[in-house]
């Protein structure tokens, strides 16, 4: 749910330019009337220690190896920090300086890469332009066609009757945003075929923003972007035969396209590319309702479409699962959530045998390697007993011999596995505790200590540690976990307002298990909390599927329930508790003041949307089907049908330029607040898109909560 603005720009006639300074008039008067007050940053009390803190805090650089060779046949491994080389003896352990200035460390051996680097464009936008593999042709996307130039020659269309809605090579901000679509056109590994989309979306409604704003004149920018139950757009995949059309340079273009069956309209088509030999192009294909999901395969020659792999789930399926091919082009991992937990399995483009890696009651991580010389595949994975803490895995190619390799309940990562899989450095962490690199063997025992962080890092600067903390959800019965953080001034004998910094929105998690650094903004006086509730990732598929439906309920309930169980602690007041977010986060901000007034006193709703039929298709639905088929999970969820209920203290923050939730979602809830004649604060930024408002929002934001739950940076008052 974030995006940068862009779009295409439109020049309008008269009456719609005097529609628009209207416009623009009423949004001044608006501003004016919710104007909200603030001190600079920088002069709230408790900031200049705050900067100075986090200014000074370095996350223990100590801990951190640059680079590690392997020279197994010496039996050695060569690592460095910022320094010169030191090497270790794999068997023993000993660890001695390399001589100086000796150029001798072993050549640097880069795992093969788990997927193709590509460079992306602006989140929602695809890149216009794609060049074949060897730079000597690339394709363009321009007005609606796509236009081919090889080598000098001069550039020549591919296609002619592309428009505004139908496009070629190209898709809409919907696929780039929620599909993660960068480019619409692949080209064959040999160059000899071009794969583009042909996409149809004339059906989707139009959504306008006024650009410009502090111009004399606004333009309109527009974008086709389908709401839950609007029509999708109409996608195609078309593959062009590269050596016929230039063979045929007069002819029609058209003939030496062939079109692939991607199935009925209602689907998404996505994740395209070519096998490693070019015989196949591999899509992913989608229902609208989410719950079927099939990995397919055309031939190029004849067109012909096979389902390689299909998923189907009783509520929705993660869109892109985890892939990655093995150097033969044709095996392929594939991660699955059939059993409920994320896991690994071997498949193959030929044939549908599939091969079962990875197993057990907990989800897998990543990929972190596939080592085909050892026949292994190394993952992250969290067991049972260390739910937020990843540990490394490693499983055998035929599925035997799973095993955990790393010894502790600590949160394990920045890895490098030897060539042949028989040692592995790791560094090891936790909210309290810095980061530590060690050399371990295939066994999981330690053989050396290279590096550790100071441990002095907090108590020398005589800063509370953050906390890592495991509460209820609402159910009474689901672990939860959260992050704490506290003023450096904490006396649990005073009295401290609480800020909930809250995201909780499906595919993003916010709690690790890391070393930490501070927060300069409790200095200003407050105790800060994150939570990351059920519909999170990472926990299984229960754990994320429990707002299925109900976007805005179990979530929310269990921000609250966490907030109930921190404020029992001696120093944090429940009287005085704040909630803000972006994004989803603003979302969940502003439903606070709707459902639990009596435990949020205060919200920032910062770029949120109001109600769930104001977001994109492809995310809402996924999530909460169409309002058709959903009506209450819409209505319970909305910020806007229950604007009557909001109370508290409240400040909207949104981009006049949002092009992801659209700036409609604020004035919307903004005008229910005025119906009612509720006060609040409001703050637009009139050149800002999702996001990026700069210091001004910081000093709104941390100004209102000072005001309104009566922070001071040292303890509001003594408890009796």
């Amino acid at each position: 749910m974030m995006s940068s603005c862009s779009g295409r720009s439109v020049r309008i006639d008269a009456t719609s330019v005097h529609f628009a300074c209207i416009f623009f008039a009423c949004v001044i008067l608006l501003c004016a009337v919710a104007r909200a007050d603030w001190t600079p940053y920088d002069q709230l009390p408790g900031a200049d220690r705050g900067a100075s803190i986090a200014g000074s805090f370095n996350r223990s650089p100590s801990s951190t190896i640059r680079d590690v060779r392997w020279d197994i046949a010496k039996n050695q491994m060569w690592f460095r920090q910022t320094g010169p080389w030191s090497i270790v003896d794999l068997t023993t352990g000993a660890i001695t300086p390399a001589i100086e200035g000796d150029d001798n460390a072993p050549a640097a051996s880069r795992p093969r890469p788990s997927r193709k680097e590509t460079m992306a464009p602006s989140r929602g936008r695809q890149q216009p332009i794609a060049f074949s593999a060897d730079k000597t042709m690339s394709a363009e996307s321009r007005d609606g066609n796509i236009f081919l130039k090889c080598d000098n020659a001069a550039k020549r269309a591919v296609t002619t009757d592309g428009t505004s809605t139908l496009r070629y090579g190209t898709a809409s901000w919907v696929y780039g945003e929620e599909l993660d679509q960068t480019t619409g056109m692949w080209w064959s590994p040999t160059g000899e075929q071009l794969a583009f989309y042909h996409f149809d979306d004339a059906q989707v409604p139009l959504y306008t923003i006024l650009s410009g704003l502090t111009k004399l004149r606004p333009e309109v920018e527009t974008e086709r972007y389908p709401k839950p139950g609007d029509p999708n757009p109409i996608v195609g995949l078309s593959v062009l035969d590269i050596k016929a059309f230039r063979a045929d340079p007069d002819g029609d273009p058209s003939t030496h396209i062939r079109t692939i069956d991607v199935g009925p309209n209602e689907q998404y088509i996505y994740g395209v590319e070519y096998s490693a030999i070019g015989d196949q192009l591999i899509f992913h294909r989608l229902n609208r309702r989410h719950d079927v999901l099939e990995l397919c395969s055309a031939d190029t020659q004849s067109g012909v479409v096979r389902v390689l792999v299909r998923e189907e789930q009783p509520h929705w399926n993660h869109h892109m699962p985890e892939m990655d091919f093995l150097a033969d082009g044709r095996r392929f991992i594939w991660s699955t959530e059939r059993t409920g937990f994320k896991q690994y399995e071997l498949r193959s483009l030929d044939s549908s045998k599939v091969i079962p890696l990875t197993s057990g009651e907990f989800p897998a991580g990543k990929i972190v390697e596939v080592n085909e010389e050892a026949g292994v595949l190394f993952y992250t994975a969290f067991p049972a007993q260390t739910q937020i803490n990843p540990q490394l895995m490693s499983v055998h190619l035929d599925g035997t011999q799973q095993r955990r390799l790393t010894p502790d309940d600590l949160t394990y990562s920045r890895f490098r596995i030897s060539p042949d899989g028989q040692f592995f450095v790791a560094s090891d962490e936790t909210i309290s505790r810095p980061p530590s690199a060690k050399l371990y063997g295939a066994d999981g025992k330690v053989i050396a200590q290279l590096a550790e962080g100071a441990s002095d890092i907090w108590s020398s600067r005589n800063i509370p540690m953050p906390e890592l903390v495991k509460l209820k959800a609402a159910d009474g019965v689901t672990n939860i976990y959260g992050t704490l953080y506290f003023p450096s001034t904490f006396d649990p004998k005073k009295s401290w307002p609480l800020v909930v910094d809250a995201y909780g929105g499906p595919y993003f998690a916010n709690v690790f298990n890391r070393f930490s650094s501070p927060r300069a903004d409790c200095e200003l006086g407050f105790v800060i909390l994150q939570i990351d509730n059920r519909g999170t990732p990472g926990r299984g598929k229960a754990f994320e599927d429990a707002t299925y439906l109900k976007l805005g309920g179990p979530d929310l309930d269990d921000q609250a329930a966490a907030v109930r169980q921190i404020t029992t602690r001696p120093g944090i007041d429940g009287s005085r508790v704040g909630i803000t977010g972006m994004s989803y986060g603003g979302y969940m901000s502003a439903i606070a003041l709707v459902r639990y007034p009596d435990v949020f006193k205060a919200a920032v709703a910062r770029s949120g949307p109001m109600d769930w039929r104001q977001y994109d298709s492809i995310y809402t639905e996924r999530f909460m089907r169409t309002p058709q088929e959903n009506k209450a999970g819409y209505d319970d969820g909305s910020v806007l049908l229950h604007a009557d209920k909001l109370a508290g203290k409240f400040m909207l923050i949104h981009g006049m330029q949002d092009d992801n939730v659209h700036p409609s979602n604020g004035w919307a809830i903004a005008q229910k607040l005025y119906d009612r004649d509720f006060s609040f604060d409001m703050l637009f930024f009139p050149k800002s898109g999702h996001g990026g408002f700069g210091p001004s929002e910081e000093s709104a934001l941390w100004s209102f909560f000072v005001r309104e739950l009566k922070a001071t940076p040292d303890g509001s008052s003594q408890i009796p």
